[in-house]
């Protein structure tokens, strides 16, 4: 028998966001008990995503554009009146997009962050931790940076987090989109061994792959285009029953054979389909570059390096014209890269990308516009355009086709992808589905030899993505070249007629799809054997291995307390701003050198900055600076040039070199605690010294991800401008040109990534308590005592021996 009281008591929920026509959803009621695995399916744009933001108070009291009317309870909290972050100890969500939850600086600490707002004790919190690191196979990175992990590693990082909240009801928006095989199998095990340990918790799924849930779920609510329940009932009792519903709905494709599913027929199901990955080993005497003898795309020595890192090498690829090609690989394999470089996103950093004759690296973007056509993961970073029937008309334009003919291409695109009703909203307004849809159709309207996807059906119901595919095999039988990358087994079966199969960086094989699929799953070989629970840590273990990595003794100065670093020589930065001598300055920077050099750990680059980049840049201001002195007030000295009746004297030189040398000064000590201090460091020193606000301390370390993030996203929208065919030309005024088209998608980008993680911060009880577990204690020692008093001592020699600080 079911207990009295439910976990979650939804009645009457409508839901409305400000300017929509219609409601997300609309009187929608439901119990979700104990021990309930609830799959919840619908279509594109039902809502779903909608709902789930209701479940922990996020809809009303976060996202204040939208409407709600009914109630929602969780275990008896009214999330109308219950603060969110209270709520989210008997709620833990995952969202639709990972990004969204990364807010600290490590994997640990990621998984730690809910945990210390709820003031767990330090051991509780790094049991879990490791716990759901271990179940997600990501412990032996646990110290990397999230930003580095691959968009599957990062989907497995927040579904960590949930895990480790242990809360009484787990959501999770998609949690699955973006792995592969074996990380789904990875991921529905952890969340069934969740259920198996606490019959007291419930899991609310939003799944499009009814194949992968369907293993775990015990029931499922279906809602309808409207926004409404539709369907309500046992799980495969209401599959197997109402199959031709789903159908109509576009919760399944026409051809899905939804009671096999159900039945468990060998091979289906995420623990069968991960099963069959393994099952045959794949035939490594094959040929890995199979000969085509009419290629579409010709890549040869192929090399793709990011920041010393070599992220792919391929000597010899072919992809046969008139293909169906697809890539696959484990998540972090260099599908997405080795796509971006066919498709002409990202130039090689060796090596040459022929497509159709045209060198795709080094052409224009108009030109390579008119051959490829691509679609990026995220649709936004490819919109251009105010409306949408302008996104879909550019491409167009471009080709200089006449009006009539651009009207009825994109009336018939709008209609094929229905969105014909949204074709006057700005692209960034659409729902997720809407815009994969709308970024797939600007591709495709232009007609191009080649079109690159990656990740296309992602965020699609079944439905819209077979008619999707189903217009891409149209035109592949009709010549065109189409090259996408994706995961899912189904998918390839299908559709496609080519395979190439990668693994860290390189082709491990190419030819028919059929035949690799017949001898082994390709994800479960890129990726190797699955990472259990007991899997070995993949690094060396120090003592503790919950400690970050300890500095050398040697590198003294990062064991300083970030607040000694700067404190100390804030005072001597500002009053170098108020001398004019050279020999203060001068002083204080070799003073900063002979810190840095003997304290600090550098790069190869820091170094040659330091040493090479720093003087010669005091060589060129001091010669700048020189240039504007009035020649008047250094008339009394020496001439060093004349050119015609201008002369350059030596006072000028003197003077310039004395701004160049204060500006340099006051850099070199800064760097002092920026070249040795860590963001995280920094903000824990000061909520732990200075008693700043935590709420204060760690909003500021969500923004300062901004900046690398900032300068990703932008060469991101770059690339994804230069496929679209904008931006073309040399100059100035090109240069200005680009760069304001870049301001409106990047300004865009940023501030729906700080919406999504101010929602993702507060549903991980942000702000829950006045203080916080502080696991990473940044104590004020003995020695930065000395340290500061030293340098403030030090400073104010200096600035007493060389008073006034004027030129002599």
């Amino acid at each position: 028998m079911r207990p009295s009281a439910p976990l979650l008591r939804v009645r009457d929920l409508s839901v409305t966001h400000e300017g929509a026509a219609h409601p997300a959803l609309r009187d929608v009621s439901f119990d979700v008990h104990p021990g309930e695995v609830v799959l919840l399916l619908g279509p594109s744009g039902s809502g779903k995503s909608t709902l789930t933001l209701t479940l922990n108070g996020l809809i009303p009291q976060s996202v204040e554009n939208a409407a709600m009317t009914g109630s929602v309870q969780v275990s008896g909290l009214d999330t109308r009146t219950t603060a969110v972050a209270q709520l989210s100890t008997e709620v833990s969500m995952v969202f639709q997009d990972p990004d969204s939850q990364l807010v600290t600086g490590t994997v640990l600490d990621e998984v730690a962050f809910a945990l210390e707002n709820l003031r767990m004790p330090p051991s509780e919190v790094l049991a879990r931790a490791e716990q759901a690191l271990r179940r997600m196979g990501l412990w032996g990175r646990r110290r990397w940076n999230p930003d580095l992990l691959s968009g599957g590693g990062r989907q497995r990082l927040a579904i960590a987090c949930a895990l480790a909240l242990r809360s009484r009801v787990i959501v999770l928006d998609e949690p699955t989109a973006n792995l592969d095989p074996q990380g789904v199998h990875d991921v529905y095990s952890a969340l069934g061994e969740l259920i198996q340990d606490a019959e007291e918790r419930a899991i609310v799924l939003v799944e499009h792959d009814v194949d992968a849930a369907v293993d775990l779920a015990t029931r499922v609510i279906v809602l309808d285009h409207d926004g409404r329940v539709q369907l309500d009932g046992p799980a495969r009792q209401t599959l197997r029953q109402h199959a031709h519903a789903l159908r109509e709905l576009g919760v399944l494709a026409s051809g899905d054979r939804l009671p096999a599913t159900v039945d468990r027929m060998p091979g289906t199901g995420a623990e069968g389909r991960a099963r069959q990955m393994i099952l045959s080993p794949l035939d490594t005497d094959a040929a890995p570059y199979p000969a085509i003898s009419d290629p579409a795309i010709t890549a040869r020595g192929l090399v793709v390096d990011k920041r010393g890192a070599r992220l792919l090498d391929v000597p010899h690829l072919d992809i046969a014209r008139g293909s169906f090609t697809v890539i696959m690989g484990a998540n972090g394999a260099g599908k997405t890269t080795l796509l971006q470089t066919l498709g002409g996103v990202v130039p090689p950093t060796h090596g040459t990308v022929i497509v159709d004759g045209l060198d795709a690296g080094r052409a224009s973007p108009r030109a390579l516009a008119a051959h490829v056509g691509f679609v990026f993961q995220n649709p936004e970073h490819q919109f251009i355009a105010a409306t949408v029937r302008d996104e879909l008309a550019h491409g167009l334009r471009l080709q200089r086709i006449g009006a009539a003919e651009i009207d009825e291409r994109v009336d018939d695109m709008l209609a094929r992808f229905g969105l014909t009703a949204k074709a006057h909203m700005h692209p960034f307004l659409l729902s997720g589905g809407e815009k994969r849809r709308l970024s797939v159709g600007t591709a495709l309207i232009a007609r191009p030899s080649v079109i690159a996807l990656d990740e296309p059906t992602f965020g699609q119901d079944r439905a819209r993505a077979a008619e999707l595919l189903g217009l891409l095999q149209e035109l592949q039988r009709s010549g065109t070249t189409v090259v996408i990358v994706s995961h899912d087994r189904r998918l390839i079966a299908e559709y496609a007629t080519d395979a190439v199969l990668i693994g860290d960086g390189e082709v491990i094989a190419v030819g028919p799809a059929a035949e690799l699929l017949a001898q082994t799953e390709p994800d479960a070989l890129a990726s190797g054997p699955a990472v259990g629970p007991a899997a070995p840590v993949t690094e060396p273990t120090p003592i503790d291995p919950y400690a970050d990595a300890p500095a050398p003794a040697r590198f003294w100065l990062h064991g300083i307390n970030p607040l000694a670093k700067f404190g100390a020589v804030i005072p001597a930065m500002a009053l170098l701003a108020f001398t004019r001598d050279l020999l203060t300055p001068a002083i204080l920077l070799a003073a900063a050198y002979a810190v840095i050099l003997t304290g600090a750990r550098l790069t190869r680059r820091t170094a040659a900055v330091l040493l090479l980049g720093v003087p010669l840049a005091i060589a060129v201001l001091s010669v700048g600076f020189g240039v504007w002195v009035d020649a008047e007030q250094v008339a009394g000295t020496g001439a060093v040039m004349r050119i015609g009746d201008w002369t350059l004297h030596a006072g000028a030189l003197l003077s310039g070199l004395a701004t160049a040398l204060r500006l340099a000064g006051i850099l070199t000590l800064a760097l002092i605690g920026g070249l040795t201090t860590r963001g995280p460091d920094l903000v824990r020193a000061s909520v732990q010294q200075l008693r700043v606000p935590y709420r204060i301390g760690y909003t500021a370390l969500a923004a300062y991800r901004f900046v690398p993030r900032f300068a990703y996203e932008l060469s991101i929208i770059r690339a994804a401008h230069r496929v679209r065919g904008q931006g073309g030309g040399r100059g100035p005024v090109a240069r200005i040109a680009r760069g304001w088209g870049y301001i409106v998608p990047l300004l865009a980008s940023g501030i729906r990534h700080a919406e999504r993680v101010a929602l993702s911060m507060d549903a991980r009880a942000f702000g829950a308590y006045a203080t916080r577990t502080e696991r990473h204690v940044v104590p004020w020692r003995t020695r930065d005592t000395v340290f500061m008093v030293a340098v403030l001592l030090a400073s104010a020699v200096v600035f007493a021996l060389t008073f006034p600080w004027q030129p002599t």
